[in-house]
């Protein structure tokens, strides 16, 4: 049998503890909270804890805690090792998600292909058996740089369309009304709406499931009646969506690989 996976230190690590035989080197920081709280994601482990609460206490709580500590401390580890592994080959053949389905890269656009054959725009097909592939108008041996950008030009059209869809479809049973729609690109959030009823989304969201997309949609749509994540405001997202909490948790536990 292998041996243990060693635990992640976390960059900013004061502390160290030893959990199942494992030495976790976690940071420590001092808050006005009223008890010891864990915070886990890829860093690693970050215990908050009053200032008057001792070090033997936070080591009491940890050991208490050891189970829950390890096994989310794994689960981190492998949602940061999935997209490294899944990195995306833009080239012929290459495969990536597409609205939670896997989509093969067709690069049929270059001048040995036969003119009846040949891709002159950018555009998806769907098999009998469910397979997608996107044919693009390049030559198989098209730079990756080159395949990157014709994927992305595309799925910017294919996003804003869905998303167009989705928010028109679920802003009335919300009764409220959007004003604007961008596409964003940030690294760390999905969606985000202000008072005017601007909306942004991030356009990767297109390669999640559609239902995973329709709850960001009416995650940003119902901050229009509540700007906060108060009970108000969950109720609001439940009205549509009873289940969002399931797709809110697929978006966690199905990171993107890197767009690179």
């Amino acid at each position: 049998m292998a041996g243990a996976a060693p635990l992640p230190a976390h960059p900013e690590a004061n502390q160290q503890a030893v959990l199942g035989g494992l030495t976790l080197h976690y940071r420590l920081r001092r808050s006005p909270r009223r008890s010891i709280g864990f915070a886990i994601d890829a860093r690693g482990l970050v215990v908050s804890a009053p200032a008057w609460v001792d070090m033997a206490a936070i080591v009491q709580a940890l050991q208490s805690k050891s189970g829950w500590i390890l096994r989310k401390l794994a689960e981190a580890g492998q949602r940061q090792c999935g997209p490294l592994a899944s990195r995306i080959r833009w080239e012929h053949g290459g495969e990536l998600s597409y609205l939670g389905q896997p989509l093969r890269l067709c690069l049929t656009g270059g001048g040995s292909q036969p003119p009846v054959l040949r891709t002159r725009h950018a555009h998806r097909e769907q098999s009998a058996d469910g397979l997608q592939a996107l044919h693009l108008p390049l030559a198989p041996g098209a730079p990756a740089a080159q395949v990157r950008a014709c994927v992305q030009a595309w799925m910017l059209r294919e996003a804003r369309a869905w998303f167009t869809a989705s928010l028109q479809r679920h802003a009335p049973l919300l009764g409220v009304q959007w004003s604007s729609l961008r596409l964003s690109s940030a690294r760390t959030r999905w969606g985000s709406a202000n008072a005017a009823g601007a909306i942004r989304l991030n356009w990767r969201l297109i390669q999640h499931a559609p239902e995973v997309i329709d709850y960001v949609v009416v995650h940003e749509l119902s901050h229009l009646r509540h700007m906060d994540h108060s009970p108000l405001f969950w109720a609001t997202v439940a009205s549509v969506m009873p289940g969002w909490q399931a797709q809110r948790q697929a978006l966690r536990d199905k990171p993107l690989p890197p767009w690179e």
